[in-house]
This record gives C-alpha cells, sequence and structure tokens, in this order.
C-alpha cells in the first residue's frame, strides 16, 4: 500500500506530465513539429515529387512503369534521410562552428541532435522494412 507521501509525489508527477492547460502553452506545443519541419511526410513535399518517384523506379523489381508500394517508401524513406542529414549538417554549421566559443553551445548541439535521432531511426527503420517487402515480393 503507497504511503500519503508517495501519493501526493504521485500526484504531483501526474500534474507535470499532463502537457499545457492554457490556450497559449497548447499553441506553443502544437507548433514544435514544425520548428525544423521533419514532422512532415517527405511525400507531401511537391518539389520531391518527381525525385521520388524516379528513385521508387530504380528500385522497383517489376521493371514497368507501375512502381509498387515498397519501392515508393524506400524511395520516401531514402529522401527522408538526406533531409535529416541537411539539418544535421546545419545544426553543426550554425551551433558548432559558428559559436565555437560559445561555452553551452555544444550543450545546445547535443540536445538538438538527440531529437534529430528519432526522425533518423524512424526513416531507416522505414526503409529498411520496405527493402524488406521487396525482396520477399521479389523472392515469391
Amino acid at each position: 500500500m503507497a504511503s500519503d507521501r508517495q501519493i501526493a509525489a504521485n500526484r504531483s508527477n501526474a500534474r507535470k506530465s499532463t502537457g499545457p492547460r492554457s490556450k497559449k502553452g497548447q499553441e506553443a506545443s502544437s507548433r514544435n513539429a514544425r520548428r525544423h519541419g521533419l514532422a512532415i511526410a517527405v511525400g507531401c513535399d511537391p518539389a520531391l515529387q518527381g525525385e521520388i518517384e524516379k528513385l521508387a523506379r530504380l528500385l522497383s523489381t517489376s521493371g514497368s512503369q507501375d512502381v509498387s508500394g515498397p519501392a515508393r517508401e524506400a524511395a520516401e524513406a531514402e529522401f527522408e534521410l538526406l533531409r535529416i542529414r541537411t539539418v544535421r549538417a546545419w545544426l553543426f554549421q550554425t551551433l558548432y562552428f559558428a559559436k565555437a566559443n560559445a561555452p553551452d553551445g555544444l550543450a545546445e548541439l547535443n540536445g538538438k541532435l538527440g531529437k534529430l535521432e528519432r526522425y533518423e531511426r524512424r526513416a531507416f527503420s522505414r526503409r529498411k522494412s520496405a527493402l524488406r517487402a521487396m525482396s520477399q515480393a521479389a523472392a515469391i
């Protein structure tokens, strides 16, 4: 059975983890994913549609103009990885090389690189799954 002190601590922690309650806080929180644009699917970018289709045709094992779903997934994931690498390079240029004398520059860079890692892992996983599905379809 939990003690009164533990119950109070649990309630306090629960209040801290419920997210923002004010309208201003909710609006700020909803904009977090738009800060760097990585939460938006790369397939939604009209500037990359043609490039994604080209790569998907190259990856497609059927040899026809019809591109399979896994080939398109793999192409989108590859462009997602390119986009993440571009953001990572920009972070190094702005936070590491430009602010070499700033004492907290490395801590800020480390924090931002840690956040990028989530998107990179997701893109690697999507690409790996798509390529695996393509190889299984080719084996059939």
